[in-house]
């Protein structure tokens, strides 16, 4: 598994060299653990999770779900599990699971390359008081999901509260993905389905 996530990063930073810094904590946390510990939930160091932006092509929206225990808008994502292939597996499961969209058509960021996301973050989740899990890193790979047009979704209750549709500028104001909005504009104008 490392060795696939290590070819997708590589993958990832031949697309963004500038990006190289902003990387070297991921591939430092790859390079000192081992395939079971980096889906381990009890692995304190941090875990591998993937997120699935989905974006309704014809309203021009971009989902986003209201998480209980963090308190803030985010999109879909999740931990990765042992028995998930790769990231992309991991972004793809978490999305219907958690909204119950099926027909989810990857924006691809390379040609014929599903696996590499088209944003690659780390950051921090502080103590999460219903699991009792201390203070991690997330090493979140990110896609952009497309489908047709706006549905109805079915929210995971144990982990969300509601959901809404947002149009690009409230996905701004309204969620911490700001930081990479243009590169999420970029991605949605060059429209590599």
């Amino acid at each position: 598994m490392i060795d696939i996530i290590l070819n997708i990063v590589n993958k990832y930073l031949e697309l963004f060299p500038e990006e190289f810094k902003r990387q070297e904590k991921l591939l430092d946390y790859l390079k000192n653990h081992n395939d079971k510990e980096i889906t381990d939930w009890n692995n304190f160091d941090g875990h591998i999770v993937a997120t699935g932006f989905i974006y309704a092509l014809k309203e021009e929206k971009f989902l986003v779900l209201h998480h209980k225990d963090l308190d803030m808008l985010l999109c879909p994502g999740g931990h990765m599990d042992s028995n998930d292939a790769n990231p992309f597996v991991t972004a793809k499961r978490e999305a219907k699971e958690e909204t119950g969209i099926d027909d989810l058509k990857l924006l691809k960021i390379a040609n014929d390359e599903k696996l590499v996301p088209f944003d690659i973050d780390t950051h921090i989740v502080k103590f999460n008081q219903r699991l009792n899990l201390p203070e991690h890193y997330h090493f979140d790979l990110r896609y952009i999901f497309i489908i047709d047009k706006i549905k109805n979704v079915k929210i995971d209750e144990d982990e969300t509260s509601s959901y809404k549709w947002v149009d690009i500028d409230q996905f701004e104001a309204e969620t911490s993905y700001g930081k990479i909005l243009s590169k999420i504009k970029q991605m949605l104008s060059k429209n590599k389905l």
